[in-house]
């Protein structure tokens, strides 16, 4: 009776191999294609929305999940902890499809690729291009549900005009709220003066620390408007340092965000950034973070 059982089993086994293992027909592959593109779409059209629930909608959660992202390695509860933080950050994406192919290897494994573009838009008026960009996903068919099982991602990442938080705002314009002179004050009777005159797109700037009526640092910067990313670069030198360069824009026709200029391509990453507002066209208040954490707030009036 077990040698017949055993003869059954192996039977089934091989019978199943067999099925999987054969010829898939070309009418088989295009219902094949069809049943994966639709899980694909649901993960981009989640991606274009900053949608994130939806964008996972197709990975499976499972201890062999694994994710590649520009050769950072990701498993399951990596990849959500890594990425939906930033979607959170995010107004939308803008995907170009340049190319997809479907590899049906078998009735329940496809391998999807594309070359396409990303064109992240984010809250805080920054976004991020990537051009080139590749995607690969090996599907599974689980419980007659196609799922992703392994996913690559890698892009060459760069700074881009936001199309969204950039309608309406001439950051030009916007920048020269800054003309004039201003003073802050300080305690232990120190303040600090600046200076911006207006200089081509862009501002040439000046400002000095004085201490109890004596001088303590100056400094002088530059203000340029660069119309690739649609923000401004300054370019400040103070005596005794070496050169520093920030970016800043407006989010609004009041408020701007000052970064590092490193931090550019992943701003929520900066380690310190400065979020200001001109409360009216003779005072601004600036409030700076270290970790995204406020540790001091600057308030700036015009002297003339």
């Amino acid at each position: 009776m077990k040698t017949r059982l055993i003869y059954l089993v192996l039977l089934i086994v091989c019978f199943s191999c067999g099925t999987n293992n054969k010829p898939v027909s070309d009418a088989q592959k295009e219902k094949i294609k069809g049943e994966v593109k639709a899980v694909v779409n649901t993960f981009l059209k989640g991606a274009e929305e900053a949608n994130f629930e939806m964008a996972m909608t197709p990975w499976l959660d499972s201890p062999d999940f694994v994710y590649i992202y520009n050769g950072v390695c990701f498993d399951y509860k990596g990849i959500v902890d890594a990425m939906k933080p930033v979607f959170s950050t995010q107004l939308n994406q803008k995907i170009t499809l340049k190319d997809e192919k479907y590899a049906i290897l078998d009735k329940s494994t496809v391998v999807y690729t594309s070359n396409c573009t990303f064109l992240e838009n984010y809250k805080d008026g920054h976004a991020v291009l990537e051009d080139p960009a590749v995607i690969q996903i090996t599907f599974r068919k689980i419980n007659n549900k196609w799922m992703a099982i392994y996913g690559l991602e890698s892009s060459v990442r760069q700074n881009a005009k936001n199309s969204e938080t950039s309608k309406g705002l001439n950051q030009v314009e916007l920048s020269k709220k800054f003309i004039g002179s201003w003073k802050s004050e300080f305690a232990n009777d120190t303040t600090v003066f600046w200076q911006g005159k207006p200089y081509g797109t862009g501002l040439d700037c000046y400002s000095k620390m004085v201490a109890q009526g004596k001088k303590i640092s100056e400094a002088k910067e530059i203000y340029g408007y660069d119309k690739n990313i649609d923000k401004c670069i300054d370019a400040r030198m103070e005596e005794g340092k070496d050169i520093e360069l920030t970016t800043f824009w407006f989010v609004t026709n009041s408020k701007y965000v000052c970064i590092p200029f490193t931090d550019m391509s992943n701003p929520e990453k900066a380690f310190w950034r400065s979020e200001g507002e001109f409360k009216s066209p003779d005072m601004m208040v600036e409030t700076i973070f270290e970790n995204n954490k406020p540790v001091d707030t600057i308030t700036y009036t015009r002297i003339k």
